[in-house]
């Protein structure tokens, strides 16, 4: 398995999105969203899917595609026209704190966007604004079963919430609803890699270690909710209620057989904090609470207690060093896509 440094790897996606098409700032913000979603340790959002975007490279800038269908004072609704989805999120989100900097709250949603990566990309832009950030999306493939159900019938429909820290980076929570996020699976398919019991059942509710039938047998297989089958209903209802929220707010449509516009809705809010409280005061309040949470006793063979962004900070530090591991069938489609295009390979992979 090639381990690569995200200095090199950085470079060679965005030469491949540039040489395919890419505006600068459209290559610039996916090539740094793939590379940073591996560099945080969520590797089924990283490179493994850089391929999957070159074809949107070649549509002209992403920013000119989006268009407002509807707007008031806090809230704005966009329809994306399949532009790249994380340049359509990066802006939603700071189309968000600028509405929040005069009315309190603001509230960006967006439909028919293309895949928008990982979504803990995005509280953060509002949270080193002095906000609090929400990203709620109805997306990512409906694989989940409703708790009780077997069949597919929900996406993961991702919760991402940051908010600012007077020490250190934000505080970030970025989860699925669903015990697993699909790439995971990928990963794991990529890899070779059985997954645990626990991540999807068959139609008769019997667990499957074997990644491959996520994609092989979409008809009778289904991954779990958050909570398995003893408390699958807390995820499951949390799912359902952000479907409710990012795809009918977005227009986006909620999940059935033919959501009314494709779904994959995104709804993006930032929360001006200074309106509510001083900021300064507020990030203490932050700073008591991560010292209260931290200085409980642990279980044996845990060294530190995690708050929410802990695990993401950490892996950033640990793999700015010793780079970032990618599958061989993963560096393998990088390879084919810069031949494609003619952008030369590296010939050091080192940190």
């Amino acid at each position: 398995m090639p381990v690569v440094s995200h200095t090199v790897l950085r470079k060679f996606v965005y030469d491949i999105y540039r040489a395919a098409g890419g505006t600068e700032e459209d290559a610039k913000i996916v090539s740094d969203h793939v590379v940073d979603s591996n560099l945080v340790g969520h590797d089924s959002h990283g490179v493994i899917n850089a391929p999957n975007y070159i074809g949107g490279m070649a549509g002209g800038p992403s920013a000119d595609k989006m268009e407002i269908v509807r707007e008031s004072g806090a809230a704005t609704v966009i329809n994306v026209n399949g532009a790249l989805g994380m340049v359509a999120a990066r802006k939603a989100m700071e189309m968000a704190v600028e509405k929040a900097q005069s009315c309190t709250i603001g509230a960006v949603g967006l439909h028919r966007c293309g895949h928008a990566g990982r979504m803990g990309e995005y509280p953060p832009i509002a949270a080193k604004a002095g906000m609090i950030g929400i990203v709620l999306l109805n997306g990512g493939g409906r694989f989940m079963h409703p708790h009780g159900g077997t069949s597919r019938r929900l996406p993961p429909n991702p919760i991402a919430i940051s908010v600012p820290r007077a020490d250190g980076e934000p505080l970030l929570l970025d989860m699925t609803l669903s015990v697993v996020a699909g790439g995971k699976l990928l990963v794991q398919s990529a890899r070779e890699e059985p997954i645990p019991e626990g991540w999807m059942i068959d139609s008769d509710g019997n667990a499957i270690t074997d990644p491959n039938v996520f994609r092989d047998r979409p008809e009778d297989t289904a991954v779990m909710p958050l909570g398995g089958f003893q408390f699958g209903h807390k995820g499951f209802g949390l799912g359902v209620m952000i479907d409710a929220i990012a795809g009918g707010l977005s227009w986006a449509g909620c999940s059935r057989q033919s959501p009314t516009r494709g779904a994959s809705g995104i709804v993006m809010f930032a929360i001006n904090i200074k309106d509510f409280i001083d900021l300064t005061d507020y990030e203490q309040e932050i700073e008591y609470l991560v010292e209260w949470v931290k200085s409980s006793a642990t279980l044996p063979g845990t060294e530190e207690i995690y708050v929410p962004g802990d695990f993401e900070q950490r892996s950033r530090e640990k793999r700015e060093i010793e780079g970032i591991p990618i599958e061989e069938p993963t560096w393998k489609k990088l390879v084919d896509s810069a031949e494609k295009y003619d952008v030369p390979i590296p010939t050091s992979l080192d940190v």
